[in-house]
């Protein structure tokens, strides 16, 4: 492809990892993905996070592997344009910098671009959306977020409790993300987000992309691609469709897993996970063009949301 052509970014893929890349790729460009924010670490410690990193980097310099890891929007175009699946390094949490902030720079070193203030429950830098007290940002919240501002790492507010989204919105300089996050008005889950905090990412100048997490997607039980649409119409019609992007959070998780996670029954089931017919995992992605087409988006605005919208912005606050 033409490097000029517009690009497919998933926003949240935990499940792609440096031992099974190679087999992942293949059912990635099945889809049409061809850039993809992968999970490193959530709540793992940073001798863990810095391990995984370094995998990460093994994988980029092995030519086995048909992935390379991208510091830049540039870079992310040029490892696209060869071929290759453009890996984006993503913290889903700030667990992996053990209470000291230090570890930004250290991370930002090491191709960090996405990290998250939480993972749905209290944390360092602030309260998740299952903590039941719903607290907001910490002091050391407001000083990590400065300093990720200053060193072009992107604030991701995906699994925050309400009150630290707010926090957060409020003493943003710079756009903020929501990778893998939907619209509660749609769908009633803490996992969403309200429309006052839909409002302050737009006004932050941020993104959000919409995650096909079933539970998150429709309380119907058996979920569908056009009630994850449902989602982007929603959010498009809020805050303009150039704000709303993918981010399915794909994972074939296990028991295991769960309890690892504390994953509340109430709000996630117990695996194995059923996702939504017609966007059931990677290679269904290309189906999401013509649903959006069907919902009357335009050409332009189709390519935003299967992500050119979030390369804009995500080129906007990477600085190497």
């Amino acid at each position: 492809m033409s490097a000029a052509e517009p690009i497919c970014l998933d926003a949240a893929v935990p499940e792609v990892t440096p031992r099974a890349v190679a087999e992942q790729v293949p059912r990635l460009h099945a889809g049409g993905v061809q850039a993809a924010l992968v999970t490193v670490a959530s709540l793992e410690p940073p001798e863990q996070a810095v391990r995984a990193l370094a995998d990460w980097w093994a994988a980029d310099r092995d030519p086995a592997k048909p992935a390379r890891v991208a510091t830049s929007v540039p870079q992310l175009r040029e490892i696209v344009d060869a071929g290759e699946l453009a890996v984006v390094l993503h913290f889903q949490g700030a667990e992996p910098l053990g209470g000291n902030l230090a570890m930004l720079d250290a991370y930002h070193r090491l191709g960090v671009r996405v990290m998250q203030f939480t993972y749905n429950h209290a944390g360092a830098l602030g309260d998740g959306c299952l903590e039941e007290r719903g607290s907001g940002l910490t002091a050391l919240g407001r000083r990590a977020l400065e300093r990720m501002h200053a060193l072009g790492v992107a604030p991701d507010l995906t699994h925050a409790s309400e009150r630290t989204c707010l926090d957060l919105l409020a003493l943003a300089e710079q756009p903020v993300i929501a990778t893998h996050s939907n619209a509660k008005a749609v769908c009633d889950s803490p996992r969403n987000l309200s429309d006052e905090v839909i409002d302050g990412i737009a006004a932050s100048g941020g993104m959000i992309g919409v995650c096909a997490f079933p539970t998150f997607v429709s309380s119907s039980g058996s979920p569908t691609l056009d009630d994850l649409i449902d989602h982007v119409v929603y959010i498009a019609g809020r805050i303009g469709i150039a704000r709303v992007g993918l981010g399915l959070d794909f994972a074939d998780e296990d028991e295991e897993d769960f309890e690892f996670y504390g994953y509340d029954e109430r709000y996630y089931p117990r695996p194995p996970w059923v996702w939504p017919s017609g966007i059931a995992w990677w290679e269904d992605v290309r189906n999401v063009r013509a649903r959006l087409a069907a919902r009357g988006f335009t050409e332009p605005e189709i390519a935003g949301v299967m992500g050119e919208s979030f390369l804009r912005v995500l080129d906007g606050l990477w600085r190497d």
